[in-house]
């Protein structure tokens, strides 16, 4: 069966991202890319907030066209281009594709049975990223796995990963990498009723 999996990079402090959507401290090399390209191919959807997937629309497309972009960079941006992209978004009237930027669908509100449904559907894996969309997953019950990216940064300010999330979150560890970029690889699912 398919997995819904949270994907994220974390500063040690538990933000997302610094103050005005800052995502420059993230800690990207030849080794985390490898990794971003061995979990792009697990996954045949992934899922975007309004703020993260205009974000994605506004490099990864460019990163396909642009000649000195290295070979991973190039890859992921073919793998982002061909996976089915679902963005949701209240205030987003519509969504382009060009050749570089394809299958996208815009929903505008969260349906907990339609992805429910979609989650026991044949195919590869459903990857989230936002926090304010991964919130919304983790009060349906729908999340599966956790994969927080630990950046060896403190940002002192910025925004939450759970922001809103109002309750407890109990996770089980499944396993922990170390990068050599100093980068900590942390898995997790929802932990099981004792």
């Amino acid at each position: 069966m398919r997995k819904i999996i949270l994907f994220m990079s974390l500063s040690l402090d538990g933000f997302f991202e610094g103050p005005d959507h800052d995502i420059s401290w993230h800690n990207v090399d030849d080794e985390f890319n490898k990794y971003a390209i061995e979990q792009l191919k697990e996954v045949d959807t992934l899922v975007y907030g309004r703020r993260t997937y205009q974000l994605m629309e506004a490099s990864w497309p460019k990163i396909a066209e642009d000649p000195t972009a290295s070979e991973e960079d190039l890859e992921i941006a073919r793998l982002i281009n061909h996976t089915s992209k679902i963005v949701f978004s209240r205030t987003l009237r519509e969504v382009k594709e060009t050749e570089n930027w394809r299958n996208v669908k815009l929903v505008h509100s969260f349906d907990p049975d339609e992805f429910a449904r979609l989650k026991g559907m044949p195919g590869g894996d459903i990857g989230i990223g936002g926090s304010d969309l991964a919130v919304s997953f983790i009060r349906a019950g729908l999340i599966d796995e956790f994969r927080f990216m630990m950046t060896p940064v403190v940002l002192g300010e910025g925004t939450p990963i759970f922001k809103g999330l109002g309750g407890t979150l109990d996770l089980e560890l499944v396993s922990s990498r170390l990068f050599a970029s100093g980068n900590v690889l942390l898995r997790y699912r929802p932990a099981r009723k004792r």
